[in-house]
């Protein structure tokens, strides 16, 4: 797993400090089981992304399936999250 550059995680971790402030509840945050993913590293960003499946030439179905993206940059302040996303930035 890539190194996280902590520095970068700044805003994704204030705005999850604002929400418990504002909600009153310690544990409140962004949903564990869709947008973390632990691992020894620590917590890595996923962000969930719907799509409908074609059915045909420019037809699509009207049900939604979800495909989860791994985030390599803050989806607040676009800074990278991890080091090999610095080679991306460029």
């Amino acid at each position: 797993m890539e190194k996280k550059i902590l520095e970068n995680w700044k805003a994704i971790d204030e705005l999850e400090q604002k929400v418990k402030e504002k909600t009153g509840d310690s544990e409140a945050g962004f949903n564990a089981s869709t947008f973390w993913w632990r691992s020894k590293e620590g917590r890595h960003l996923m962000i969930p992304c719907m799509y409908r499946e074609k059915k045909g030439q420019e037809t699509f179905t009207q049900s939604y399936k979800e495909m989860i993206v791994y985030a390599k940059f803050c989806p607040f302040t676009g800074k990278p999250l991890y080091e090999d996303s610095l080679n991306l930035e460029k």
